[in-house]
């Protein structure tokens, strides 16, 4: 029978042992990042809405979810004459309605009407913020003065 020797480098050990510790360390952390974006928000079904000052009226921005996506946004109480004197703020909301449901998020870039665009998205988002706190549909409205 014949006797083999196996030396080792402590400086090969030591690198050997640094990748692997780097390899695990960057598997871990691409498993966290992946995990991370398929947390789905989560909110109470029903019907949540946000009011906008317009010309001393309210008009009330109406979001309806389900447990996990965005249903329907609405526009309710626009008069003639807010129309009248803030033409952009129907063709904004079509707008940011339309983006909305088909990406499920308001985390969007709004390119046109910025001003308008802004005070809406902020009205659909104070509504979704309701729908993520709690199923009480009677609290208070969160009102944004244009």
């Amino acid at each position: 029978m014949s006797t083999k020797i196996v030396v080792f480098q402590m400086k090969d050990l030591v690198k050997r042992g640094i990748f692997i510790a780097a390899g695990i360390i960057i598997i871990i952390a691409i498993l966290l990042f992946l995990n991370s974006g398929d947390d789905k928000t989560g909110y109470i079904p029903g019907t949540y809405s946000a009011e906008i000052i317009l010309q001393n009226s309210p008009v009330v921005i109406e979001v309806s979810v389900d447990e996990s996506s965005i249903l329907d946004i609405a526009m309710l109480n626009l008069v003639e004459t807010q129309e009248v004197f803030y033409p952009l703020f129907e063709p904004s909301f079509e707008a940011l309605r339309t983006e909305i449901l088909s990406a499920q998020t308001t985390d969007i870039e709004i390119t046109e009407n910025t001003v308008t665009s802004s005070i809406l998205l902020e009205a659909v988002n104070a509504a979704l913020e309701e729908a993520k706190k709690d199923g009480n549909k009677d609290s208070e409205e969160t009102t944004k003065t244009a």
